[in-house]
């Protein structure tokens, strides 16, 4: 094994602990330097982009309060995008409600895809959205 190869694995196995979960280009890990963020890992093979994407959304809204209270924080995305750390939420108890509504922003809607920041639901996974997510429409009086 050569040198850059224990090197990743050391730094890897520093920042990563359990595998909690994983997905089409993802694999989640807890984070063992903070318990309070989870570390997702973008599989090379794939290359979807799923951390950018949703760091780049986090980022783009985070101060807009009525989209980014239904996201997870995003806290840091490596410069070549593999690594994203985001704050860990719970899983939702099965005998919670769901909410009967979500913001059209969320594109990829399941259960499985959100969890609870202390006691709110959020969305975990949110690398599928719609960009811009000021989704109502008003006329346009283009056709005055």
């Amino acid at each position: 094994m050569d040198t850059k190869t224990r090197l990743f694995e050391d730094a890897f196995n520093l920042l990563c602990g359990d595998k909690l979960g994983e997905g089409y280009s993802r694999e989640v890990f807890s984070c063992t330097l903070r318990p309070d963020l989870v570390v997702k890992v973008e599989a090379s093979e794939t290359r979807r982009f799923a951390n950018i994407h949703e760091m780049k959304f986090w980022d783009d809204n985070y101060y807009r309060k009525k989209i980014s209270a239904w996201l997870a924080p995003c806290e840091y995305l490596s410069p070549d995008g593999r690594l994203l750390l985001q704050k860990r939420c719970d899983p939702i108890p099965s005998s919670m409600k769901m909410p009967s509504k979500v913001p059209s922003f969320l594109a990829d809607v399941k259960r499985e895809n959100f969890g609870l920041l202390g006691k709110k639901i959020v969305c975990f996974d949110y690398a599928i959205t719609i960009l811009n997510p000021s989704t109502r429409l008003k006329k346009s009086h283009l056709g005055d």
